[in-house]
C-alpha cells in the first residue's frame, strides 16, 4: 500500500485506522513508561534495523523491568502505530514518500492521536524522535531525550540512561506479552471489552491458529495480523451482538445476499470479520462486503462472503 501525499489521510482503511485508535485501543495498563519512536521504511518496524538498534537500547537501560515499558511508532497518514499493532493491516505493508515536510493537517493529527493515548495512559512518556516528530511532540508537552543522529552510540546509550532513571524506583511485573497482544488485536478490531472475550484466560497459541479448550477459535492471518475466527470463536460477537448479521434462512452457500438479512450491527464496514446467526446461532463467519446500514436498506447484492458455514445438520442437532 502506497501513500504520497496528505490526501492519504482521507483514505478509508487510514481513517478506520485513526477512528480505532482513539475508541478502541488502550495501552497496557500496569506499564510506568512509553517510549515514542519514529517508522521505519522496513515493515514490520521491529524487524528494521534502526528499530533492532532502538529496541536494544531500551532493553539495556529497562533490564528486568522491560514488562514496565510500552512502544509506540509515529507515522504518517496513520498517526500512530502502538507496537503491539504493527504487524495489522495496513501499518504492517505500507508505504510512504519520505520528503522531510510534514503538512499542518498530518501533525495535527499526529498529535490529536498522541493526546488521546496520554489520557488514556498514567505512564510517564517520553520521545526518542528528530525532526517533525520532535516538534509534534513539543506541542503536546513530552519530553524528547535526542533529537538528531538518533542511531548515535552516545544517544542509544543516553536512551538507555534515561530508562534506566526512570524505573530505578519502579518494581518489576510480570506480563504474558503474547496474550496481551492477541487481547489488543481482538479490541482493535472488535472494540472495547472483546479481547477478553474473544482471548479468554487458558488460550493456546499454535504458529497462527488459536485453541480454547482443544477447540480451534481462530486463526491470524498470516499477512494482514487479523483475527479469523471459526464458527466457534464467533460464538463471542453474537453473545455481545457485536459485528454479526442476521438472517432470515439457512445459508447453503458461502454467499449472503441482502435479500435476506433481518438485522445488522451498523458499526460494520466493508471487510469487517462478521458474525452471521439463524435462529440465535451462528450459522457462518466471514468478510462484509457492505456496511451495516448498507445491508439493511439494499434489497439485492451480496452482503457477505463466508469463509466458513455451519451444515443444516449441526443446526437441527442443536
Amino acid at each position: 500500500m502506497k501513500y504520497y501525499s496528505c490526501d492519504s489521510l482521507n483514505r478509508p482503511e487510514v481513517k478506520r485506522w485513526h477512528r480505532r485508535i482513539k475508541e478502541y485501543y488502550f495501552p497496557p495498563e500496569d506499564i510506568k513508561l512509553t517510549v515514542v519512536l519514529p517508522c521505519s521504511a522496513k515493515k514490520p518496524y521491529s524487524i528494521s534495523k534502526s528499530h533492532m538498534k532502538f529496541r536494544k537500547a531500551i532493553k539495556a537501560g529497562a533490564g528486568k523491568k522491560l514488562n514496565l515499558v510500552h512502544e509506540v511508532i509515529l507515522t504518517s497518514p496513520l498517526g500512530m502505530v502502538p507496537r503491539e499493532l504493527e504487524e495489522l493491516y495496513p501499518a504492517c505493508c505500507y508505504d510512504t514518500s519520505v520528503t522531510g515536510y510534514w503538512s499542518e493537517e498530518e501533525k495535527s493529527t499526529v498529535e490529536e492521536l498522541i493526546r488521546n493515548y496520554a489520557g488514556k495512559t498514567h505512564s510517564k512518556i517520553v520521545g526518542y524522535c528528530s525532526e517533525a516528530y520532535a516538534e509534534i511532540l513539543d506541542s503536546v508537552g513530552i519530553e524528547v531525550i535526542a533529537r538528531d543522529n538518533l542511531l548515535g552510540e552516545n544517544n542509544l546509550n543516553l536512551l538507555s540512561r534515561r530508562i534506566r532513571d526512570f524505573l530505578v524506583q519502579e518494581e518489576r511485573i510480570k506480563r504474558n506479552r503474547n496474550l496481551e497482544k492477541l487481547r489488543a488485536v481482538a479490541e482493535f478490531q472488535f472494540g472495547k471489552g472483546m479481547g477478553e472475550i474473544i482471548i479468554p484466560e487458558g488460550v493456546k497459541l499454535g504458529r497462527n491458529d488459536i485453541y480454547y479448550k482443544n477447540k480451534k477459535i481462530a486463526r491470524l492471518h498470516h499477512r494482514y495480523g487479523y483475527l479469523n475466527l471459526t464458527i466457534e470463536g464467533a460464538d463471542a460477537l453474537a453473545e455481545k451482538g457485536k459485528y454479526t448479521v442476521s438472517i432470515d434462512f439457512m445459508p447453503e452457500t458461502n454467499s449472503i445476499f441482502c435479500a435476506g438479512i433481518i438485522d445488522a450491527d451498523r458499526t460494520i464496514v466493508p471487510g469487517d470479520e462478521v458474525a452471521v446467526v439463524y435462529k440465535e446461532e451462528v450459522v457462518g463467519v466471514g468478510r462484509a462486503v457492505l456496511n451495516g446500514m448498507e445491508m439493511l436498506r439494499a434489497e439485492r447484492g451480496m452482503a457477505v462472503k463466508l469463509r466458513k458455514r455451519r451444515k443444516q445438520i449441526a443446526l437441527s442437532a442443536s
